[in-house]
């Protein structure tokens, strides 16, 4: 008998067999499908109907495009909330949780941290919340932790080495935490993660990779080793990282919006993309093997931006699994899984640009050899979530054109009958883009432990969608501005990531804001002038960039607590803290550097990670 027919017998409860995967995403392309074909009758009755001209022929095409996404990620959603209300796990639509009675045993695991210039305070944090959370499960022995430095500068790998010896010291012994520091960045995150695992890979079947700002509760992580015992097919399993630990306005916001909609939009991903799932680099565990044989990432042809390192590589390394036939799975039943963020938009954006580089970059890998439909699907759609920026400036744009040189605008007719197609198609628009925020809020009240918390969740929910409303049309033009410079030939970059809390003073936040706010204005006032009665439509789009550098500084600071409730998470005590760490640091003196010791890594068992071809044409 196979390992896989032992597992299937053993440990049936926690195998992932999907059945009837061609059904859902045919269900999946009728709903979306069936809903865009309503959105287009209604841009075709806008319009007046056919013959149409070059000018509405851009028009439907671009409408196509965005309401089709915008349509796969309502429905996406959708069906993740139903099943979450149903209790049936996405993957095998069975019970959302499996039965302990048949788990699998453990088995050996590294839970590495890649860290490039980190703040160390946080690091520590993270890693000490995370060990006593496994140490209290009584199962941490099957565990070695890891912190693969990549930092430059020997001041920092001394505060990294100084704090991991501190860490074992006021840990315990039974905490197994290594320090690496390699000699340089090469290959970023991918080449520190495949250098671990060329040297010492072997040591482990597992590793559960994290970010320097992750922290996951022990019972998820058994969790997760658990099924991946019982899967051998699978080559990566994902949770859903909550963000966490934040106290400014936006990121209190973020963490509130993340706690009510990602659980139910990961849901619904695993609900079709089944196996052949993205992965997000890290708080997810990989079969070491599988991602040593397969994973091997080699640089793009050609210069950055669109060549060189991929930036969003995870998503690559999910496809390279997928094309030698491994599973990659998001298991959103698992909880306790977290991360941290930037506390204010400017260092926000900074992550944003590195992630539309690198979804511009997957583009280029569409035409490729090898690649299953579903994962060339998931690139187009990660490009389109930057793409579609511009697309809907253009769009925004011809229709203010119309309405303000056409001397019978289409728009302004149809606008001015309340039963208007226009006035419907709009009204459909809206309930697309954010019905899914209003379900997921309907559902988290419907669980809140008392109405008082309820009452606070109401009023956090609907600031956060207000929020949301602001911050749209202020993403749709900076992600345009992004894609224009990548597409002419200027890299992101790839900085180390702020995640502490960093207050924008009011005037850098005029300074960086001012340009934005002044050009809406002066559209505003173009159109009041030229057009007054289009103005109320148009004036969704311009309020958010009009108040960017109020939104800059204001969400930069602490959210009053009446604002923005904790998340359900938090409001549980779910997410696990350092307090005991906390405690020893105010009441003990940090011992002197040469008191402290931490221990060398594991003897070597060299084995080469090759890197995978990606059949991507060499530019001219």
């Amino acid at each position: 008998m196979t390992w896989e027919q032992r597992t299937n017998l053993e440990y049936s409860s926690w195998r992932l067999n999907a059945p009837a995967v061609a059904g859902r995403r045919l269900l999946l392309a009728a709903l979306v499908l069936g809903t865009t074909a309503i959105g287009l009758h209604g841009i075709g009755s806008v319009l007046g109907g056919a013959p149409f001209g070059l000018a509405e022929w851009l028009i439907i095409g671009l409408f196509t495009v965005l309401f089709s996404t915008t349509c796969l990620w309502f429905w996406t959603t959708t069906i993740g909330i139903l099943l979450r209300l149903l209790g049936r796990h996405p993957v095998d639509l069975g019970r959302w949780h499996p039965d302990p009675a048949d788990a699998p045993p453990l088995a050996a695991t590294a839970i590495v941290m890649p860290a490039y210039n980190e703040d160390m305070d946080g690091v520590a944090n993270c890693i000490a919340a995370t060990w006593r959370s496994l140490e209290a499960t009584g199962e941490s022995g099957h565990f070695d932790f890891y912190l693969l430095s990549d930092s430059g500068d020997e001041d920092r790998r001394a505060t990294e080495r100084q704090t991991v010896a501190a860490l074992r010291q006021r840990l315990g012994p039974g905490l197994r935490l290594y320090y690496r520091a390699r000699d340089t960045n090469e290959g970023r995150k991918p080449g520190n993660i495949r250098d671990f695992c060329e040297r010492w890979g072997d040591h482990y079947d597992y590793m559960i990779i994290f970010d320097a700002d992750s922290r996951m509760t022990g019972e998820s992580m058994i969790t997760l080793v658990r099924r991946m015992q019982a899967n051998p097919q699978a080559g990566i399993l994902q949770t859903v990282p909550l963000p966490v630990g934040q106290r400014s306005l936006l990121g209190r916001l973020q963490q509130l919006a993340a706690s009510l909609s990602a659980p139910s939009i990961a849901t619904g991903l695993a609900f079709w993309q089944v196996s052949h799932t993205n992965y997000w680099g890290h708080n997810a565990i990989v079969r070491i093997r599988d991602f040593r044989d397969c994973c091997g990432l080699p640089p793009l042809p050609g210069e950055a931006p669109l060549g060189g390192d991929i930036m969003s590589h995870d998503y690559v390394e999910a496809g390279l699994m997928h094309r030698h036939g491994r599973g990659v799975y998001v298991l959103p039943e698992i909880e306790g899984s977290f991360e941290g963020m930037p506390g204010n938009l400017i260092d926000d954006l900074k992550r944003e640009r590195r992630w539309c580089q690198g979804n511009l970059q997957h583009l280029r890998l569409l035409p490729g050899r090898g690649w299953p439909l579903i994962t060339r699907f998931n690139y187009l759609v990660g490009g389109l979530a930057y793409v579609n920026a511009p697309l809907w400036m253009l769009l925004v744009s011809v229709a203010a054109v119309d309405a303000m040189i056409m001397p019978e605008s289409t728009w302004l007719g149809a606008m001015a009958d309340p039963s208007s197609a226009a006035v419907w198609l709009i009204a459909l628009t809206v309930f697309v883009l954010f019905a899914p925020k209003v379900f997921n809020l309907g559902v988290a009240l419907s669980t809140a432990r008392s109405p008082g918390y309820a009452l606070r969740l109401l009023g956090g929910g609907l600031t956060e969608l207000v929020f949301s409303v602001l911050r749209a049309p202020v993403m749709m033009l900076l992600y345009s501005v992004y894609v224009g410079r990548i597409l002419r030939g200027r890299p992101a970059g790839w900085s180390p990531q702020l995640r502490g809390r960093r207050t924008v003073p009011p005037g850098l936040a005029w300074r960086l804001g001012a340009p934005m706010a002044a050009g809406a204005l002066a559209v505003a006032a173009v159109v009041a002038i030229t057009e007054p009665a289009f103005l109320p439509w148009l004036s969704p789009v311009l309020l958010g960039p009009m108040l960017y550098p109020l939104i800059l500084d204001l969400t930069s600071r602490v959210a009053p607590a009446w604002l923005v409730p904790s998340t359900p998470e938090e409001d549980a005590g779910r997410v696990p803290m350092n307090r005991r760490v906390r405690e020893q640091r105010r009441h003990h003196a940090t011992p002197e550097p040469q008191a402290l010791s931490y221990a060398e890594v594991p003897a070597e068992r060299f084995r080469p990670m090759p890197l995978q071809p990606l059949s991507v044409p060499t530019p001219a």
